[in-house]
C-alpha cells in the first residue's frame, strides 16, 4: 500500500509567502513528504529552499519526489538544533504535525489500530529511546504526569498504574499496550468518540521526540534566523502546540502576557505578528483531508530595517 501524505492548508502557506517574485531564500523546517516545498518550487523559480527532517527514511522517500532540483537542499536533524546555526531566511515554515506516512506505518509503532513494536521515535538513529524503553525506564509517578501533561488525560494515574502492573504490554506491542490503557479507564470513557488511548498515545510520542520542547526552541530559533522582512509560518495541531507558539509570538513581538486585550506589540519593535487569530482550514479542506480539521497556522514577521 503507497501511503500518502497530504500538506495542511497549501493555499494559506502560499498566502503568507507570497510574493514570489523575488529569489526567496526558504526554509521547510519540517520537510515531511515535500508538499509545500513541490509548491513553493513551483511558483517561485529562483528561490533556493533548505528543507530539513529528523526522518532519514522520510528524507530518502521525499528525494525522490523532489528530484535532482539544485534549488533544494536537504539535511537530516531536528530544526531546533539545525536552524540556530542557518540563515538569513526570508520564509520559514514549520508543520508540526506527524505525517500521516508515520501514523498508518504499523512498523513505526504510531498506530492504535495495528499492531507493531512500541517505537514512535520520529529519529529512528541509533541510540535514540523508543517509546518502549521509556516506558519501561520510569517510575509510575513520572508517567503518570507525562501522560496529564502531554495528552491532558483525565484518567492518567489509573491508566500509569496499570501500565506498570503489566509493563510486558509495552514489550508486545502497540495493540497490547493500547488494550492495556482501554481496560485501565471506566466502561463509559470506552465508548467515546476517540479511542480510550489516544491522548496516552499522543504523550508518549511527545515525550519520546520531546517535540514541545523543540516547539519553544524551534520558534526561537526560526526568529533569529529570519531576513528583515521575512516571515515565520507555524502550523499546529493542538492545543500545546498551539499555546507555546501564541505565547513565543507574543513575546517576540513585545508582549509577553498572554492576555489578549493587551497589545501584541510595540510601536518599533523587532517582530510583529501578522495573525492576530489563528488561521484555520476551510470546511471543504477538513472534508476532503481530516487530518487538517485542528490544525492552525500562525505568522510572524521580522520587521524590515
Amino acid at each position: 500500500m503507497r501511503l500518502e501524505h497530504i500538506p495542511v492548508m497549501p493555499d494559506e502557506v502560499v498566502a503568507y509567502s507570497a510574493p514570489f517574485d523575488e529569489q526567496l531564500r526558504i526554509c521547510d523546517a519540517t520537510l515531511g513528504g515535500g508538499g509545500h516545498t513541490a509548491r513553493f518550487l513551483e511558483l517561485c523559480s529562483h528561490c533556493s529552499v533548505l528543507g530539513i527532517d529528523a526522518d532519514e527514511e522520510m528524507i530518502a522517500r521525499t528525494r525522490g519526489r523532489l528530484g535532482d532540483d539544485p534549488r533544494v537542499h536537504i539535511v537530516h536533524g531536528w530544526f531546533d538544533e539545525i536552524l540556530p546555526e542557518r540563515g538569513p531566511f526570508d520564509r520559514i515554515l514549520m508543520d508540526l504535525g506527524v505525517s500521516m506516512v508515520h501514523l498508518r506505518d504499523p512498523s513505526r509503532g504510531f498506530s492504535l489500530r495495528e499492531d507493531g513494536p512500541l517505537d514512535m521515535r520520529l529519529d529512528g538513529r541509533p541510540g535514540v529511546e523508543t517509546a518502549e524503553q521509556l516506558i519501561n525506564r520510569i517510575g509510575e509517578r513520572e508517567l503518570a504526569d507525562i501522560i496529564y501533561r502531554y495528552g491532558e488525560e483525565r484518567y492518567s494515574r489509573r491508566i500509569a498504574a496499570a501500565i506498570c502492573r503489566d509493563r510486558r504490554a509495552a514489550t508486545a506491542g502497540t495493540a497490547a499496550f493500547a488494550e492495556t490503557v482501554r481496560r485501565a479507564v471506566p466502561p463509559a470513557y470506552r465508548r467515546g468518540r476517540l479511542h480510550p488511548a489516544t491522548r496516552t498515545f499522543q504523550a508518549i510520542r511527545i515525550a519520546v521526540n520531546d517535540e514541545l520542547g523543540r516547539v519553544e526552541r524551534g520558534v526561537a530559533a526560526a526568529a533569529r534566523a529570519l531576513a528583515p522582512g521575512g516571515r515565520l509560518i507555524v502550523i499546529s495541531f493542538h492545543s500545546l502546540e498551539d499555546r507555546i507558539v501564541k505565547h513565543s509570538f507574543r513575546a517576540l513581538a513585545g508582549s509577553s502576557t498572554s492576555d489578549p486585550k493587551i497589545p501584541m506589540v510595540k510601536d518599533g519593535g523587532e517582530y510583529v505578528v501578522v495573525t492576530r487569530k489563528p488561521v484555520v482550514p476551510t470546511d471543504e479542506e477538513r472534508a476532503e483531508n481530516p487530518a487538517s480539521r485542528s490544525a492552525k497556522l500562525r505568522v510572524l514577521e521580522k520587521r524590515k530595517e
